[in-house]
């Protein structure tokens, strides 16, 4: 139950972390960026099957979070659409990939964005980035008097896991979304998008987030008690899920064997979209636990494999960040750790967009969008490559249906920096790209004239299938012009 939303006041010196007015220019572009303070009590669950239903465990313990809201100034240039993002926590900041990847669509469509911090062990980042601004966030812990069922030191190693403290409840976390989602959805005088009054509310999160989005529709989304007559989501985009992975319904239960369904959607009756790049959809177990698109009444899914495109790109991890002093000062800026020349740089962002679009289509209309092939994949799991190294099948631009170079999901790197297994000289998260010769393009495409033709034919095709947004499309046919002109055609 939330109790209290309290404004956070913003100023030259006190601003959110990674605010998006600082990068975006969001008040030049009609929008406006805001923050809160949740105050409330959540009950922590705990799994009672295999089915991943829960029960409560502890009971209105209290919390202190926050959100952040980025919407027009102005109630009546608003879409009528609200995204609630499950902020990603992995790196221990918050990244608010969905933002990053889907803002240039929210921002001339007037959606409003709300982003939601997710896990507790990000707080120590904020306050650092500014005490006085985020010393009141509190997940405390409600059972102090219950030691973990396990030893600190079976979780070295593990991935993901080092981040279990035992002062704070990441299982918190469950009934503070359902809360949050039904205030906006309400006519309460406490409800900050009270002007707005959305019609249609969304849930979306990326890589981890994503795996709390798979929990939440398994778990909780439709209880009684979360679904209370009606769906509190009208539809939900997934982006860049780990599907090795599932999330736990508190920390307790972080080394808990899972039944292998809970890392996939079962049952949902929105309108559900999967994106995954070529990191994912096979290295993570994405090709065993893949489900077939569907617009059955209780399974409304589309997948969508972006081929090309690695976990994190030079745009969603490094450039958005525009080199910010802030988390330079707290020695967290994102940076590409690979040594190639350059790092994986596909346009996701322009892919996402479209996924988004047709979301909010298919939700209003309940016309579902377009199917698309599936990455190619061997018995291992690894995609399958062309004749120019890239790979096979998947959702395809005209970067790689007349490729001027190749794109891999993995990087080499200096042994111990990477993430998921420090023994690995391989980044499986962040790929890299590389042009081919001058010669080879002279002889593929002959000149920069007809390169310009083939892709603006190629993307011309894409937008009739609604894969991308006919206001990016020009965009796209640059990008791929001008990588051409620079690799020497």
């Amino acid at each position: 139950m939330i109790t209290k939303i309290e404004q956070i006041p913003i100023t030259s010196n006190s601003y959110p972390f990674a605010s998006a007015e600082r990068y975006c220019n969001l008040s030049g572009k009609g929008y406006e960026e805001t923050e809160y303070y949740m105050y409330g009590t959540a009950n922590v669950y705990q799994s009672a099957d295999s089915h991943g239903n829960v029960e409560i465990a502890a009971a209105d313990a209290p919390y202190v979070n926050r959100f952040i809201v980025r919407a027009p100034k102005d109630p009546a240039a608003c879409s009528g659409n609200a995204i609630i993002e499950i902020i990603n926590p992995t790196s221990f900041m918050e990244i608010d990939r969905m933002w990053i990847l889907g803002h240039k669509e929210f921002l001339r469509n007037g959606d409003i964005y709300i982003g939601i911090t997710s896990k507790p062990n990000t707080i120590r980042k904020m306050v650092e980035f500014d005490a006085e601004r985020y010393g009141r966030l509190s997940w405390e812990n409600p059972t102090p008097e219950k030691p973990l069922p396990y030893d600190e030191e079976a979780i070295k190693g593990k991935k993901l896991l080092p981040d279990i403290d035992f002062s704070y409840e990441t299982g918190l976390f469950w009934d503070m979304l359902t809360d949050l989602a039904w205030l906006i959805r309400s006519q309460e005088k406490h409800n900050p998008l009270l002007q707005y009054s959305p019609d249609y509310l969304y849930l979306t999160g990326w890589s981890q987030s994503a795996c709390y989005l798979f929990r939440y529709i398994n778990s909780f989304a439709y209880r009684p008690e979360v679904a209370r007559g009606k769906a509190v989501f009208d539809g939900y985009l997934a982006g860049g899920g780990v599907h090795s992975l599932i999330t736990p319904v508190n920390q307790y239960e972080a080394l808990k064997e899972y039944n292998f369904r809970l890392s996939r959607v079962e049952k949902v009756s929105q309108p559900y979209i999967e994106v995954q790049t070529e990191s994912e959809n096979g290295r993570f177990d994405g090709c065993r636990n893949i489900r077939p698109d569907s617009d059955s009444p209780d399974f409304l899914y589309r997948l969508y494999e972006v081929t090309g495109a690695s976990h994190d790109t030079m745009y969603s991890l490094v450039d958005y960040y525009q080199e910010d002093p802030d988390l330079i000062r707290i020695n967290h800026l994102p940076k590409y750790m690979g040594k190639h020349e350059e790092g994986n740089n596909y346009p996701l962002e322009i892919l996402f967009a479209a996924a988004f679009r047709n979301l909010f289509h298919w939700v209003r209309t309940g016309a579902a969008p377009n199917h698309c092939k599936r990455i190619k994949v061997d018995s291992n799991g690894e995609n399958c490559k062309d004749a120019f190294g890239n790979t096979i099948g998947g959702l395809r631009t005209c970067l790689l249906n007349y490729p001027t170079g190749r794109y891999s999901n993995t990087s080499n790197i200096e042994p111990g920096m990477s993430f998921l297994d420090p023994s690995s000289d391989k980044d499986g998260l962040f790929g890299y790209q590389e042009g081919f010769s001058s010669a080879m393009l002279k002889e593929l495409y002959g000149d920069l004239e007809n390169y310009r033709k083939l892709v603006t034919r190629d993307t011309q095709e894409q937008v009739s299938k609604g894969f991308i947004c006919k206001e990016d499309a020009e965009e796209l046919i640059e990008t791929a012009v001008e990588l051409a002109r620079k690799r020497g055609l």
